[in-house]
């Protein structure tokens, strides 16, 4: 008698990160500032999680720039507590006096609206995805 297994394929999906205790897969440095954190999800379901937003993008040029399917997502600057948002959509903006665990020094936002006041005090542009550092 033969019998079959279901396997569920891959699903995927966010992976809450559990601060103080999940690593970098990058710099391997523990996950503490909710404010910078990140995370890809490959299309195979594969978690990466991230302490900066300047660790995801050395990490996303050599890793994952051939996975089309990836997805990315940073903190939201101003809601870190509960919310990451698609990277692809968010705003950022880049500066010393956001002093990120690994000095990217980017805080991404969920819409141009929710950066404030800040962009302006910051004298700094907007930067969509496709013009960070990479």
């Amino acid at each position: 008698m033969i019998s079959l297994i279901y396997l569920p394929g891959c699903k995927q999906s966010f992976e809450p990160i559990s601060y103080g205790h999940d690593a970098c897969v990058q710099c391997k440095m523990t996950i503490m500032d909710k404010r910078f954190a990140a995370e890809i999800v490959t299309s195979k379901g594969k978690v990466y999680k991230f302490d900066d937003i300047g660790c995801l993008l050395k990490y996303a040029t050599g890793q994952i720039s051939r996975d089309t399917g990836a997805l990315i997502l940073v903190s939201d600057y101003n809601n870190p507590e509960n919310q990451f948002i698609n990277a692809y959509r968010a705003v950022y903006l880049h500066n010393e006096i956001f002093k990120s665990p690994m000095n990217g020094n980017y805080a991404a936002f969920a819409t141009v609206e929710n950066t404030g006041q800040l962009k302006d005090s910051l004298h700094t542009e907007l930067l969509k995805w496709e013009n960070l550092h990479k």
